[in-house]
């Protein structure tokens, strides 16, 4: 494949789901074992080179912009836990 460091990849055993830097490559056991840093999402993995996409740079630009209008929705309408006061007191505990 020929993956080198700072190229942005997937891993297709989970679908392609998270965007990856490359970080490091080592050998081990005859096979080129890649590091990986998340571009999005603070997550450190290691995966063989044969599970890896390299990505395009349209699809790293979607892939962006989707991730952080994600942020943006959770930022402005975050879901809150009710407050202490709204909160119903267990009665076994009331004295």
């Amino acid at each position: 494949m020929g993956l080198k460091i700072g190229d942005i990849v997937a891993r297709i055993s989970y679908g392609s789901d998270i965007l990856f830097k490359v970080s490091g490559i080592r050998n081990e056991g005859g096979k080129r074992i890649v590091t990986l840093k998340g571009i999005c999402y603070r997550l450190e993995a290691d995966a063989p080179e044969t599970d890896l996409t390299k990505q395009s740079d349209n699809y790293i630009r979607e892939y962006n912009a989707r991730v952080g209008n994600m942020v943006r929705k959770k930022v402005n309408y975050p879901n809150r836990a009710p407050s202490r006061s709204r909160q119903k007191k267990n009665p076994s505990y009331s004295t």
